[in-house]
Protein backbone atom coordinates (compact mmCIF):
# COMPACT_ATOMS: atom_id res chain seq x y z
CA UNK A 1 0.00 0.00 0.00
CA UNK A 2 2.51 2.25 1.31
CA UNK A 3 4.89 1.03 -1.89
CA UNK A 4 1.65 2.04 -4.53
CA UNK A 5 1.43 5.38 -2.63
CA UNK A 6 4.84 6.37 -3.05
CA UNK A 7 4.62 5.22 -7.05
CA UNK A 8 2.11 7.10 -7.37
CA UNK A 9 3.72 10.10 -5.59
CA UNK A 10 7.01 9.92 -8.30
CA UNK A 11 5.04 9.58 -10.67
CA UNK A 12 2.94 13.09 -9.97
CA UNK A 13 6.57 14.31 -9.25
CA UNK A 14 7.57 13.49 -12.80
CA UNK A 15 4.95 15.03 -14.54
CA UNK A 16 5.36 18.18 -12.93
CA UNK A 17 8.59 18.32 -13.86
CA UNK A 18 8.07 17.44 -17.54
CA UNK A 19 5.45 20.37 -17.50
CA UNK A 20 7.63 22.41 -15.97
CA UNK A 21 10.50 21.93 -18.69
CA UNK A 22 7.38 22.56 -21.17
CA UNK A 23 6.50 25.68 -20.49
CA UNK A 24 9.83 26.99 -19.69
CA UNK A 25 10.68 25.92 -23.69
CA UNK A 26 8.13 27.58 -24.78
CA UNK A 27 8.44 30.60 -22.96
CA UNK A 28 12.24 30.35 -24.52
CA UNK A 29 11.31 30.15 -27.83
CA UNK A 30 8.42 32.84 -27.77
CA UNK A 31 11.06 35.02 -26.51
CA UNK A 32 14.04 34.47 -29.46
CA UNK A 33 11.04 34.30 -32.12
CA UNK A 34 9.95 37.94 -30.75
CA UNK A 35 13.78 39.21 -30.40
CA UNK A 36 14.35 37.93 -33.88
CA UNK A 37 10.93 39.70 -35.03
CA UNK A 38 12.40 43.10 -33.74
CA UNK A 39 15.75 42.99 -34.57
CA UNK A 40 15.41 44.44 -38.24
CA UNK A 41 13.82 47.34 -36.65
CA UNK A 42 15.74 48.12 -33.69
CA UNK A 43 18.74 48.15 -36.54
CA UNK A 44 16.75 50.42 -38.46
CA UNK A 45 16.40 52.82 -35.66
CA UNK A 46 19.55 52.56 -34.21
CA UNK A 47 21.08 53.59 -37.98
CA UNK A 48 18.86 56.61 -38.48
CA UNK A 49 19.38 58.14 -34.81
CA UNK A 50 23.37 57.28 -36.13
CA UNK A 51 22.46 59.24 -39.54
CA UNK A 52 20.48 61.97 -38.01
CA UNK A 53 23.20 62.71 -35.72
CA UNK A 54 25.50 63.33 -37.96
CA UNK A 55 24.15 64.77 -41.05
CA UNK A 56 21.28 66.67 -38.99
CA UNK A 57 23.90 67.33 -35.96
CA UNK A 58 20.66 66.19 -33.45
CA UNK A 59 22.15 65.67 -30.26
CA UNK A 60 18.90 64.36 -28.68
CA UNK A 61 16.21 62.04 -30.52
CA UNK A 62 12.92 61.97 -29.25
CA UNK A 63 10.64 59.62 -31.37
CA UNK A 64 11.35 57.29 -33.96
CA UNK A 65 8.94 57.00 -37.16
CA UNK A 66 8.66 54.60 -40.30
CA UNK A 67 6.24 54.62 -43.32
CA UNK A 68 5.79 52.71 -46.28
CA UNK A 69 3.91 53.25 -48.98
CA UNK A 70 5.26 52.10 -52.30
CA UNK A 71 8.94 53.07 -50.56
CA UNK A 72 10.17 53.03 -47.01
CA UNK A 73 11.55 55.48 -45.20
CA UNK A 74 12.59 55.75 -41.38
CA UNK A 75 12.59 59.28 -39.80
CA UNK A 76 13.21 60.46 -36.43
CA UNK A 77 12.49 63.74 -34.46
CA UNK A 78 14.91 65.62 -31.90
CA UNK A 79 16.76 68.22 -31.24
CA UNK A 80 19.66 69.60 -33.51
CA UNK A 81 22.73 71.52 -31.91
CA UNK A 82 21.36 74.36 -32.21
CA UNK A 83 17.93 73.61 -30.01
CA UNK A 84 15.71 73.45 -33.12
CA UNK A 85 13.56 70.95 -32.99
CA UNK A 86 13.66 69.00 -36.21
CA UNK A 87 12.43 65.50 -38.48
CA UNK A 88 15.08 63.58 -40.28
CA UNK A 89 13.57 61.62 -42.68
CA UNK A 90 15.85 58.72 -44.08
CA UNK A 91 15.14 56.80 -47.11
CA UNK A 92 15.66 53.00 -46.91
CA UNK A 93 16.76 52.26 -50.28
CA UNK A 94 19.64 54.89 -51.56
CA UNK A 95 19.56 56.61 -47.77
CA UNK A 96 18.64 59.81 -48.82
CA UNK A 97 19.01 62.07 -45.90
CA UNK A 98 15.83 64.84 -45.93
CA UNK A 99 16.09 67.46 -42.90
CA UNK A 100 12.85 69.34 -42.03
CA UNK A 101 12.32 72.00 -39.23
CA UNK A 102 9.41 71.24 -36.85
CA UNK A 103 8.61 74.55 -37.22
CA UNK A 104 7.75 74.36 -40.83
CA UNK A 105 4.50 72.32 -40.82
CA UNK A 106 2.02 70.72 -38.21
CA UNK A 107 3.05 68.10 -35.24
CA UNK A 108 3.04 64.42 -34.92
CA UNK A 109 -0.07 64.90 -32.58
CA UNK A 110 -1.90 67.97 -35.05
CA UNK A 111 -1.62 65.21 -37.71
CA UNK A 112 -3.46 62.74 -35.29
CA UNK A 113 -5.63 65.16 -34.38
CA UNK A 114 -6.97 66.13 -38.12
CA UNK A 115 -7.75 62.44 -38.55
CA UNK A 116 -9.64 62.38 -35.64
CA UNK A 117 -11.81 65.37 -36.26
CA UNK A 118 -12.54 64.06 -39.90
CA UNK A 119 -12.17 60.55 -39.97
CA UNK A 120 -13.46 59.66 -36.52
CA UNK A 121 -11.15 56.67 -36.28
CA UNK A 122 -11.80 53.86 -33.41
CA UNK A 123 -8.13 53.35 -32.72
CA UNK A 124 -5.07 54.81 -34.09
CA UNK A 125 -2.62 52.70 -34.97
CA UNK A 126 0.34 54.29 -35.86
CA UNK A 127 1.86 57.32 -37.71
CA UNK A 128 5.42 57.88 -40.33
CA UNK A 129 6.61 60.14 -41.96
CA UNK A 130 7.42 59.90 -45.59
CA UNK A 131 8.30 61.90 -48.90
CA UNK A 132 5.88 61.81 -51.51
CA UNK A 133 7.09 64.12 -54.88
CA UNK A 134 9.82 65.03 -52.54
CA UNK A 135 7.22 66.83 -50.11
CA UNK A 136 6.95 65.86 -46.60
CA UNK A 137 3.74 64.15 -45.38
CA UNK A 138 2.54 62.31 -42.54
CA UNK A 139 1.17 58.77 -42.64
CA UNK A 140 -1.69 57.88 -40.25
CA UNK A 141 -2.79 54.46 -39.89
CA UNK A 142 -5.98 53.93 -38.19
CA UNK A 143 -9.08 51.66 -37.73
CA UNK A 144 -12.07 52.71 -38.37
CA UNK A 145 -15.81 52.01 -37.10
CA UNK A 146 -16.33 49.04 -39.20
CA UNK A 147 -12.59 47.62 -37.37
CA UNK A 148 -11.34 48.17 -41.57
CA UNK A 149 -7.88 49.23 -41.48
CA UNK A 150 -7.70 52.82 -43.26
CA UNK A 151 -4.69 55.15 -43.96
CA UNK A 152 -4.57 58.92 -44.16
CA UNK A 153 -1.77 60.46 -46.17
CA UNK A 154 -1.64 64.42 -44.37
CA UNK A 155 0.26 67.13 -45.87
CA UNK A 156 3.46 68.52 -43.62
CA UNK A 157 2.88 71.98 -44.68
CA UNK A 158 -0.67 72.59 -43.71
CA UNK A 159 -2.63 69.60 -42.27
CA UNK A 160 -4.87 68.76 -45.45
CA UNK A 161 -5.92 65.40 -46.46
CA UNK A 162 -3.64 64.86 -49.65
CA UNK A 163 -4.56 60.89 -49.86
CA UNK A 164 -7.20 58.60 -47.89
CA UNK A 165 -7.23 54.65 -48.25
CA UNK A 166 -10.09 53.08 -46.55
CA UNK A 167 -11.76 49.68 -45.68
CA UNK A 168 -8.96 47.47 -46.32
Amino acid sequence: MQRQRRIKKQSNVKISWILISIILIIAFTAFIILHTAERPMTIARGQTETIAKKYAGIKDVNSFYTSNLGKTYYSVSGVDNKNKSVYVIVAKKGGTVTIINSSSGISEQQAKNVVTQRKKPKKINGIGLTLIKSKPYWVVSYMNAKNNLCFATISFKNGTIYQSIENI
